[in-house]
């Protein structure tokens, strides 16, 4: 590692629980520009080479770490509450993620109540590493997943997959817009918040999942996630989401996220929600 990657990258600890940090890699600026983020600590496979693109770009990258897992653990002792770091940037998706992480954690408890009130911290805390909540400024997270989708009858394993929105989409999800035909890998996908991201995209031949605004009105589409916090406060999002290798299923498609990374980048430095379309 070299001594400019050492100056530009620091931790931050999260004050009400210091063994939660942010690492972060750049500078955060009052200039808009672009923050990208890391909320799972095993999802990890182009984080190196964001690191690298965010020092000669410019912009900021976000890393959420704990415990090098995809979960969290609050400390509300005498007891840990898990949850997922990607669900708790609004007060519904709070409140379910620590039900569903927690089952035999009553709703009506002080250790339910304060865990809500870290993750709410938390979120706050996240938000203001990035840079605020700006709307000129551009809000990127790194994702990856594993083989196709549990039940797809080839042996999928995760929950993430062009294939899978597809279906959704069919079904009438409401919390998705459009989604683009099969290119490529299914695990290889963008999901954005903004049509002219979407059009881009399906255009130059990437998978892609537009996000539906009613996600902002509709309550049973709230899910916490950056995503859904990002449009319900006109922040521009996109998730750039590849495979990954667990234990001895899937790979780690570096060479795929990198080329994902690139396009995005030349997107964002075309300005903001530009119509333009670079080449893939």
């Amino acid at each position: 590692m070299n001594l400019f990657f050492i100056l530009l990258s620091q931790i931050v600890v999260f004050s009400p629980q210091p063994n939660i940090k942010l690492e972060v890699i750049g500078e955060v600026s009052d200039t808009p520009q672009w923050s990208f983020f890391a909320p799972h600590e095993n999802e990890n496979v182009a984080n190196e080479y964001v690191s690298q693109q965010i020092l000669e770009r410019g912009g900021v990258f976000v890393i959420l770490r704990q415990n090098g897992k995809r979960l969290l653990r609050l400390d509300v002792k005498p007891f840990e509450v898990k949850i997922d770091p990607n669900r708790i940037f609004t007060k519904k998706g709070r409140r379910n993620n620590i039900i569903k992480h927690n089952p035999n954690l009553r709703t009506n408890t002080y250790v339910f109540h304060r865990a809500m009130r870290l993750s709410a911290d938390l979120a706050q805390f996240i938000v203001e590493t990035m840079g605020g909540p700006n709307v000129s400024r551009t809000w990127v997270a790194m994702h990856n997943n594993t083989q196709g989708y549990l039940g797809d009858n080839h042996h999928g394993i995760g929950n993430i997959s062009i294939v899978q929105y597809q279906q959704k989409l069919a079904k009438g999800a409401a919390f998705l817009k459009a989604v683009t035909a099969l290119n490529g890998d299914e695990d290889d996908l963008f999901f954005v918040t903004q049509q002219q991201d979407f059009n881009a995209m399906e255009q130059s031949g990437w998978n892609a999942v537009l996000q539906h605004p009613q996600v902002v009105t509709d309550p049973s589409e709230d899910d916490g996630s950056l995503s859904v916090y990002a449009q319900k406060i006109g922040v521009r999002y996109i998730n750039i989401e590849a495979e990954r290798a667990t234990g001895h299923v899937g790979e780690n498609h570096l060479v795929e996220q990198q080329q994902m990374l690139d396009y995005v980048f030349s997107r964002l430095e075309l300005g903001p929600t530009s119509t333009a379309n670079p080449q893939k």
